[in-house]
């Protein structure tokens, strides 16, 4: 009878403890049957996972919908789910603000920048404010919108992929599978970026900040940022200034993260300064992904680069 009972009561603890420990899972699943959790910071890493992991694992993008990936910064409650992740990805460069406030178990933590040090594009002037009644001053900065040029991504897919196969090193042979299946995928980009290369290798761009360096340099072009506020209308000693660039480099075209608006493109055209709007996919896009998104919008840039020649001294004054 002792024994019987003793049996009973230890029955009772071993169910008990296993149902707590199913609760625990914030899934309701148990930890042993969830999949690992990878935590991204935007819309390009998540792209990467998910084309190489598939329904192995999780992927978390914690930042909402119509946030700005670069400035969100999470809450308390998801600031615990993505401490509690098997892996965080983040981009480097110092992308998203959140990566450097939380305190991130640096186990977990891969930098995918780290695989692109030989590549990376450092800008003197990255940042130009001014504290108080100083004057303006400048901070140097690396350009972090590494996935524009393809090239780059894949070696970002390269550094997730192997990251993956120590999180799950049964699924090696599945992920170099898909590894190079992205690769294949990027391909047409490629094509693309190096046709436009041997078409208008040479030109001169403006931006509002540093973000198109990486695709610049893959086609043979050269960046000039204008530090120009969001959303506001230039001042007088800014345009003055663009007008001054833009006369010693022969600049022809502005590329826009976002279009910039009736009347400033219309002054820009005075200029003689044609804007092309070009999203740099920070964030998922409302239809296609970002092999279709980019392949269009490069589509789009060839024609404009096309319809939009430089127009030599011959041809403005023929004999």
């Amino acid at each position: 009878m002792r024994n019987s009972a003793l049996w009973l009561v230890l029955t009772a603890l071993f169910l008990l403890s296993a149902c707590e420990s199913k609760e625990s899972s914030p899934t309701g699943e148990s930890t042993a049957d969830a999949p690992p959790v990878v935590v991204v910071v935007n819309y390009p890493l998540e792209f990467i996972v998910v084309s190489l992991a598939g329904s192995e694992v999780k992927v978390l993008n914690p930042v909402p919908s119509g946030a700005d990936p670069e400035t969100w910064i999470p809450d308390d409650e998801v600031t615990e789910t993505i401490q509690r992740a098997d892996l965080i990805i983040t981009n480097g460069a110092d992308f998203a603000d959140w990566v450097k406030k939380l305190s991130l178990p640096r186990s977990k933590v891969l930098r995918t920048s780290l695989s692109l040090k030989d590549a990376l594009v450092t800008v003197p002037d990255f940042e130009v404010h001014s504290h108080g009644t100083g004057g303006a001053h400048s901070h140097a900065g690396t350009v972090a919108f590494f996935w524009l040029d393809p090239n780059l991504m894949y070696r970002q897919a390269e550094a997730i992929a192997q990251r993956l196969v120590n999180l799950n090193p049964a699924d090696e042979q599945q992920i170099e599978s898909r590894l190079l299946k992205f690769k294949e995928a990027l391909a047409p980009l490629n094509q693309q970026l190096d046709q436009m290369k041997a078409d208008y290798s040479g030109r001169h761009w403006f931006s509002r900040r540093p973000v198109y360096q990486y695709l610049a340099r893959r086609c043979g072009w050269e960046m000039f940022h204008l530090h120009w506020k969001p959303g506001a209308a230039p001042t007088e000693s800014e345009w003055e200034q663009m007008q001054t660039l833009q006369k010693e480099h022969q600049i022809s075209g502005v590329l826009w993260e976002r279009s910039p608006g009736k009347k400033l493109r219309e002054k820009l055209d005075e200029q003689g300064l044609n804007s092309f709007v070009l999203n740099p996919l920070t964030t998922k896009p409302a239809k296609g992904d970002y092999l279709t998104v980019m392949q269009e919008q490069l589509s789009q840039l060839a024609q404009f680069l096309k319809s939009n020649q430089p127009v030599s001294a011959d041809e403005k004054n023929p004999k």
